[in-house]
Parts: structure tokens; C-alpha cells; sequence
């Protein structure tokens, strides 16, 4: 008896187990072919707002991409240390948003001397360049394609930098958001910490309507496997 209870035993926890292998496999199915977002940050990190916006993401489970300068990198590792850390996905964004007016050898060393300070705190070289206020001039494409970068831009601007409130940035992304969207946020200049408060509503509310937030790099690799 106890050795026909053992075998029926032993069956459950093989169906069992391959119950959860099955769900497991459906899960990741499902996962790949959910539509997908980017959230993106410019300007930082700042010693304050960017640890907000690090708690947020990681109260929901989900990683950004930041957007860094070089000078602000320099004066504030702590935060980009922990977005680091934390699974965070660190691009280049100039060395200290000035203009971009320059020779593409200027240009180019300015963005080197960016993703020097990023390779140092990360390890890894910056793939991808946000041209400061979405503008690429010739001389600055000439500069990307000699360092081998992509320029990234945005096609949903939250438009915090210019003090909305929380609900006006929510209202205005939630209704025109789409699959494949790079949203545009900032953890510098968002004044009256009201990207933070945005985020912590926005979040919740994209994932509930199936979206899956992803790094940048996450997204390009995604539409690459599509074309």
C-alpha cells in the first residue's frame, strides 16, 4: 500500500512539474510578443530626483534607460552608480547639453569624454546617443556614424520639463500611447519632483493595459528581429 501511495505520489509531481514547465514556456511566449515601451530620462542624474525615480521603477519591477550627461555624471556617480546596479540601461546624452554647433571632431570628442565616464562606472561603452532638444545636425550625424553610435529620439514628449501637473503628463501620454513608443521624461529638470509623482500613476496603469516596459536597447532589439 504505502508503496502504491509513494507511486501515485511521484506521478502527481511529475504532471505537476511539467504543468509549471508548460505555464512557464506559455509565460515567456506571451512575454515576447506583448507590446513594448521604452521610458527614457535626459539630463541627469541629479542627486535627488534620479533615486525617486530609481524607487518608482523598482517598486513596479521595470527599467528605463537614462539618458546622461557627462558633467552631471561626474558631480552625481552615486545615483547613476545605483541605476547601474539596479539593472538600468545608461546612454550617452552629451558631455553638458551645450550646443551642438561644433566640428564633427569636437562633437566627437565631447561624446567620447561622455562615454568614458560612463564605461567607467559601468564597465560598458554607451551605445546609443540622444542629440540634446532632438537636434542632429550634419556634423553631429557625421560624428555618430565615425564612433559607431545610433542617435535615439522620442515619440512621445511627457513634456515635464515644463512643469505640468502629474495628471495633465499622465493624460497626455496615456492618450497617445502606442506600442514601440520611446517616452520622453527627464530627471533633471522636472521641477516640483512632478515627473516622480507622474511615473507612480502612469506605471501601474500602462502595465495593467499590457504593455511591457523595456530598456531601449530592448526595444531596438525587438523591431531588428521583426524586419
Amino acid at each position: 500500500m504505502k508503496r502504491i501511495a509513494f507511486t501515485v505520489l511521484l506521478l502527481v509531481l511529475v504532471l505537476f512539474s511539467s504543468s509549471l514547465s508548460v505555464l512557464a514556456e506559455v509565460s515567456d511566449v506571451i512575454g515576447e510578443h506583448m507590446e513594448m515601451i521604452a521610458l527614457t530620462f535626459d539630463d541627469g542624474p541629479h542627486p535627488g530626483n534620479t533615486g525617486r525615480i530609481l524607487d518608482v521603477l523598482n517598486k513596479y519591477g521595470v527599467r528605463g534607460t537614462f539618458f546622461v550627461l557627462g558633467c552631471n555624471a561626474l558631480y552625481y556617480p552615486a545615483p547613476l552608480k545605483r541605476a547601474i546596479r539596479e539593472g538600468h540601461e545608461i546612454e550617452n546624452h552629451s558631455f553638458d547639453h551645450k550646443t551642438m554647433n561644433k566640428s564633427p571632431a569636437e562633437l566627437a570628442d565631447e561624446i567620447e569624454r561622455t562615454a568614458g565616464i560612463i564605461s567607467s562606472l559601468s564597465g560598458r561603452r554607451s551605445r546609443y546617443f540622444r542629440p540634446p532638444e532632438g537636434k542632429c545636425p550634419p556634423a553631429l550625424s557625421e560624428a555618430l556614424k565615425t564612433l559607431g553610435y545610433e542617435a535615439v529620439f522620442w515619440t512621445i514628449d511627457s513634456e515635464d520639463w515644463r512643469g505640468k501637473s502629474p495628471d495633465r503628463i499622465v493624460e497626455s501620454v496615456l492618450g497617445s500611447v502606442r506600442g514601440n513608443d520611446v517616452i520622453l521624461f527627464h530627471d533633471y529638470t522636472c521641477p516640483n519632483g512632478n515627473t516622480v509623482l507622474a511615473l507612480d500613476k502612469l506605471i501601474p496603469e500602462l502595465l495593467r493595459r499590457g504593455y511591457r516596459l523595456v530598456t531601449v536597447e530592448e526595444l531596438k532589439n525587438k523591431t531588428a528581429s521583426l524586419n
